[in-house]
Protein backbone atom coordinates (compact mmCIF):
# COMPACT_ATOMS: atom_id res chain seq x y z
CA UNK A 1 0.00 0.00 0.00
CA UNK A 2 1.20 3.52 -0.76
CA UNK A 3 0.69 5.89 2.13
CA UNK A 4 0.07 9.11 0.21
CA UNK A 5 -1.53 11.05 3.09
CA UNK A 6 0.72 9.90 5.92
CA UNK A 7 3.94 10.40 3.92
CA UNK A 8 3.48 14.18 4.46
CA UNK A 9 3.93 13.61 8.19
CA UNK A 10 7.12 11.56 7.99
CA UNK A 11 9.26 14.13 9.78
CA UNK A 12 11.81 13.70 12.58
CA UNK A 13 9.72 15.90 14.91
CA UNK A 14 6.62 13.74 14.50
CA UNK A 15 8.55 10.47 14.58
CA UNK A 16 9.95 11.55 17.94
CA UNK A 17 6.38 11.77 19.33
CA UNK A 18 5.45 8.24 18.22
CA UNK A 19 5.01 5.65 20.94
CA UNK A 20 5.29 2.46 18.86
CA UNK A 21 4.47 1.58 15.24
CA UNK A 22 3.67 4.52 12.97
CA UNK A 23 0.09 5.41 14.01
CA UNK A 24 -0.41 7.74 11.03
CA UNK A 25 0.18 4.92 8.54
CA UNK A 26 -2.08 2.62 10.57
CA UNK A 27 -4.85 5.24 10.58
CA UNK A 28 -4.53 5.78 6.84
CA UNK A 29 -4.72 2.05 6.19
CA UNK A 30 -7.77 1.65 8.42
CA UNK A 31 -9.53 4.51 6.63
CA UNK A 32 -8.94 3.19 3.10
CA UNK A 33 -12.26 3.51 1.27
CA UNK A 34 -14.02 4.73 4.43
CA UNK A 35 -17.48 6.25 4.20
CA UNK A 36 -17.24 8.64 7.15
CA UNK A 37 -18.37 12.12 6.05
CA UNK A 38 -16.18 15.22 6.35
CA UNK A 39 -16.89 17.02 9.60
CA UNK A 40 -17.91 13.82 11.41
CA UNK A 41 -17.16 13.78 15.11
CA UNK A 42 -14.72 11.05 16.09
CA UNK A 43 -13.10 10.07 19.38
CA UNK A 44 -9.41 9.24 19.34
CA UNK A 45 -9.21 7.14 22.50
CA UNK A 46 -5.67 6.41 23.58
CA UNK A 47 -4.52 9.34 21.46
CA UNK A 48 -1.05 9.47 22.97
CA UNK A 49 0.65 12.72 22.05
CA UNK A 50 -2.02 13.62 19.50
CA UNK A 51 -0.41 12.54 16.23
CA UNK A 52 -3.41 10.53 15.03
CA UNK A 53 -5.84 13.22 16.19
CA UNK A 54 -3.96 15.82 14.17
CA UNK A 55 -3.87 13.53 11.14
CA UNK A 56 -7.60 12.76 11.30
CA UNK A 57 -8.47 16.45 11.56
CA UNK A 58 -6.12 17.67 8.84
CA UNK A 59 -6.45 14.88 6.27
CA UNK A 60 -10.03 13.73 6.72
CA UNK A 61 -11.75 16.89 7.99
CA UNK A 62 -13.04 15.18 11.13
CA UNK A 63 -13.83 16.96 14.38
CA UNK A 64 -11.65 14.99 16.78
CA UNK A 65 -11.84 14.57 20.53
CA UNK A 66 -8.52 13.23 21.81
CA UNK A 67 -8.30 11.39 25.12
CA UNK A 68 -5.34 9.70 26.74
CA UNK A 69 -4.55 8.86 30.37
CA UNK A 70 -0.79 9.31 30.04
CA UNK A 71 -0.43 12.46 27.95
CA UNK A 72 -0.82 16.02 29.22
CA UNK A 73 -3.83 17.67 27.53
CA UNK A 74 -2.08 21.06 27.66
CA UNK A 75 0.91 19.64 25.77
CA UNK A 76 -1.40 18.11 23.18
CA UNK A 77 -3.29 21.40 22.78
CA UNK A 78 0.01 23.20 22.20
CA UNK A 79 0.88 20.62 19.53
CA UNK A 80 -2.53 21.05 17.85
CA UNK A 81 -2.06 24.83 17.87
CA UNK A 82 1.40 24.46 16.30
CA UNK A 83 -0.09 22.22 13.60
CA UNK A 84 -2.75 24.82 12.77
CA UNK A 85 -5.74 22.91 14.11
CA UNK A 86 -8.49 25.23 15.30
CA UNK A 87 -10.20 24.49 18.59
CA UNK A 88 -14.00 24.35 18.21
Amino acid sequence: MKYLKSEKYNTPALQEKMMGPNPVKLAEELLTEHKIPDGAVVCDLGSGQGITSMFLAKEYGFTVYAADLWSDPADNQKFFDEMGIKKK
